[in-house]
C-alpha cells in the first residue's frame, strides 16, 4: 500500500496551530510566500508609471531617471525568478518585461532628446528637480546593494541597508506633515512606489534569515520590542513638529527625523540580537529556512515509512516491527531524522508529521494479511507534543477504527524524558490507551532523568535498553552492571525488555544470557522499506 495515498490533511492535529513557536514559524513562511507578489507588483507599478511620469529637462539626468527604475525591475525580476524558478512561464516573463521595458525607455528618451533641441527649458510645464533624481538614485542603490548583500547571504547587512530604503519616503511625508514644501529628500512617486514594493519583496524573501525578524517574535519579548521601536517613533515624529514650529532648520528636520528612526530600529534590533533576548524556543533564524522546507515537504508528500524488525531473543520469531520515518528531499537525497526530528519539535511540526506516521503504520500493517506479518506488531514513536495534543487518545481510536488495526497490535514508544515531562493530560492520555488495549513501550531508558517512579505508575508493557548501553557491551564493567540493573528492575516490574542496537554476536549473546526478550539492530536487519521487508521475511527459513 502506498503511503503518497493517504490524505495528510486529514492528520493535522489542532494543538500545533495554538502554539507561539509555530504560529510565528507559519507566520514568517506566509510573509516569505507574498515576495514574488511584491516583486511583481513592483514591475507592474514600473510598467505602467513610466510612460507617465516627468522626465528630468537634461538627458542625462533622464538616463539616470530611467536606469533607477531599471534597477527595481531588475531586481524584481531576480526576486520572482529565485521563488519561482520551476515555474514553465519564468522565462517568457522575464524578456517580456525586459523588452517592454527597453522600448519604453527607448521611446520616451528619443522623443525627450529630439524635443530638447527645439523647446526651450522654461517652456516646460513640469520638470523634476535635481534633488529628486539624487533621492530615487540613492533609493535604488540601496535597492542594488541589499539584493547583493542578500545575494551574498550577508543578511543582516542587506536587511539593515533595505530598512533604510523602506524609510526614505518617511521624509516625504513628515515633510507634507509639517508643512514643508522644499524639504530634502524628495521622492518621485513612481520610484516611492515601485522603490518601496521592490526592498519589501526582497525583505519578504529573506525574512527568516535575518536579525530584524525579532521585531515579529510572536512572545512577550516581541511585543516588548515592538513597542519601544513604536513609542521611540511617536517622540522622534512629535519632537520634529516642535523643531519645525519653532523655525529650527525646518528644511532639515524631516531629513533628520528620518535618520533618528533608522538609528531606531538598527540599534534596537541588533541590540536584541546580540544579546539573544528572545523565547528560549525561538528556532534560530538560519533554521528556520530548512524548517520551511520541511513543512513543504509534509504538504508535498515527501516522507515515507522504513521498518526494522523485533525478534523473539529465544525462537528467533518475528514478533514486530519499528515504522521510522524517512525524509526523501529532492535535491538532497534521503536526509537522517537526527537532522530534522529537532526542528519539527522545536516550530510545532511533529504533531502533524507524528499523526501521519501513526496512521501510515497502522494501514500499512493491517495490509499484511498473510504469513508472519500478519501477525505482528508495530511499534511507533509519539512525542511529548503529541501526547499532550488534545484528542490524542481519540485520534489514535479512529486511526485503528479506519485501518481495522487491533490495538494490542500498536505499541506506542514514549523516552523517558516524555514520561517526566508529561502533566495531567499527558498520564490521562497513557491510562486511556492503556485501556484501548493499545501497548505502551518506555524507549532510550537509562539515559535521561531515570526517574523510577513512572516505572512503577505508568502501566507500560516494554522497556528498551537504549543503544548507548548496548555498544559497550560486553567488556566494559561499568555498562554491564548498568544494563544488568535495567533488566532485572524491568522483569520485576513486568515488563518485557528489548534490546535495540545490536550489532555484533557477543553483544546478542550477553544481552540473552540478561534474559532480555525482545531484540533488534543491524546483526538481524536495517530498517527497510516495504517491499524489501516482505522480501527479507519470505526468504527467512520457516
Amino acid at each position: 500500500m502506498s503511503v503518497s495515498s493517504i490524505d495528510w490533511s486529514a492528520v493535522t492535529v489542532q494543538e500545533c496551530t495554538t502554539q507561539r513557536q509555530y504560529m510565528r514559524h507559519r507566520f514568517l513562511r506566509t510573509v516569505q510566500k507574498y515576495s514574488p507578489w511584491l516583486a511583481l507588483a513592483s514591475i507592474v507599478s514600473v510598467l505602467l508609471g513610466f510612460p507617465l511620469s516627468d522626465l528630468h529637462h537634461t538627458f542625462e539626468l533622464s538616463v539616470l531617471q530611467s536606469v533607477s527604475y531599471l534597477i527595481f525591475v531588475m531586481v524584481s525580476l531576480r526576486v520572482i525568478y529565485d521563488t519561482r524558478r520551476e515555474h514553465a512561464m519564468i522565462g517568457w516573463l522575464i524578456g517580456s518585461v525586459l523588452l517592454g521595458y527597453g522600448l519604453q525607455a527607448y521611446w520616451l528618451l528619443s522623443s525627450h532628446a529630439s524635443f530638447s533641441h527645439i523647446a526651450s527649458i522654461n517652456s516646460l510645464s513640469q520638470v523634476v528637480s535635481h534633488g529628486q533624481i539624487a533621492t530615487d538614485f540613492g533609493m535604488s542603490l540601496l535597492v542594488i546593494v541589499g539584493f547583493l548583500l542578500c545575494h551574498y547571504q550577508c543578511n543582516r547587512a542587506s536587511q539593515a541597508v533595505l530598512s533604510v530604503a523602506l524609510l526614505l519616503p518617511v521624509t516625504g511625508l513628515l515633510a507634507r506633515a509639517y508643512g514643508i514644501p522644499d524639504a530634502y529628500g524628495q521622492l518621485s512617486m513612481l520610484s516611492c512606489l515601485g522603490g518601496l514594493l521592490c526592498a519589501s519583496a526582497l525583505l519578504a524573501k529573506q525574512v527568516s534569515q535575518t536579525s530584524m525578524s525579532y521585531l515579529l517574535l510572536m512572545d512577550d519579548t516581541g511585543k516588548h520590542l515592538r513597542w519601544i521601536v513604536s513609542l521611540l517613533f511617536l517622540c522622534a515624529i512629535v519632537l520634529g513638529g516642535v523643531g519645525v514650529y519653532f523655525k529650527h532648520d525646518y528644511r532639515l528636520t524631516p531629513l533628520i527625523i528620518t535618520l533618528a528612526l533608522i538609528s531606531v530600529v538598527c540599534i534596537m534590533t541588533f541590540t536584541y540580537y546580540r544579546k539573544g533576548v528572545m523565547h528560549e524556543q525561538v528556532l534560530p533564524p538560519e533554521d528556520l529556512a530548512f524548517a520551511s522546507e520541511l513543512e513543504a515537504a509534509i504538504a508535498h508528500q515527501e516522507f515515507y515509512l522504513v521498518y526494522q524488525p523485533q525478534l523473539d531473543f529465544i525462537t528467533g520469531e518475528l514478533v514486530g516491527v519499528e515504522a521510522l520515518i524517512r525524509w526523501r528531499h529532492p535535491q538532497q537525497g534521503v536526509v537522517p531524522p537526527a537532522k530534522f526530528i529537532g526542528v519539527a519539535e522545536l516550530t510545532g511540526l511533529i504533531v502533524p508529521m507524528g499523526a501521519w506516521v501513526l496512521k501510515a503504520a497502522c494501514q500499512q500493517v493491517a495490509a499484511w494479511q498473510e504469513g508472519a506479518l500478519s501477525k505482528a506488531k508495530v511499534s511507533v514513536n509519539v512525542s511529548p507534543m503529541q501526547l499532550r495534543s488534545p484528542g490524542f487518545t481519540d485520534y489514535v481510536l479512529q486511526v485503528l477504527r479506519e485501518t481495522g488495526l487491533s490495538a494490542d497490535r500498536l505499541v506506542i514508544e514514549l523516552t523517558e524524558s516524555a514520561l517526566i515531562h508529561s502533566d495531567c493530560k499527558g498520564t490521562d492520555s497513557l491510562q486511556a490507551l492503556k485501556q484501548l488495549g493499545v501497548k505502551l513501550a518506555i524507549d532510550d531508558f537509562g539515559t535521561g532523568y531515570s526517574c523510577l517512579a513512572y516505572l512503577r505508575d505508568i502501566p507500560g508493557d516494554y522497556l528498551k535498553v537504549d543503544r548507548s548501553f548496548v555498544n559497550d557491551v560486553p567488556g566494559k564493567e561499568r555498562s554491564e552492571a548498568v544494563t544488568s540493573a535495567i533488566v532485572v528492575l524491568g522483569k520485576n516490574l513486568h515488563y518485557q525488555i528489548v534490546a535495540e542496537g545490536v550489532e555484533t554476536q557477543a553483544q546478542a549473546d550477553y544481552l540473552k544470557s540478561l534474559g532480555c526478550d525482545l531484540v533488534q539492530g543491524y546483526l538481524y536487519a536495517k530498517p527497510m522499506e516495504e517491499q524489501a521487508l516482505q522480501q527479507w521475511v519470505n526468504a527467512r527459513p520457516a
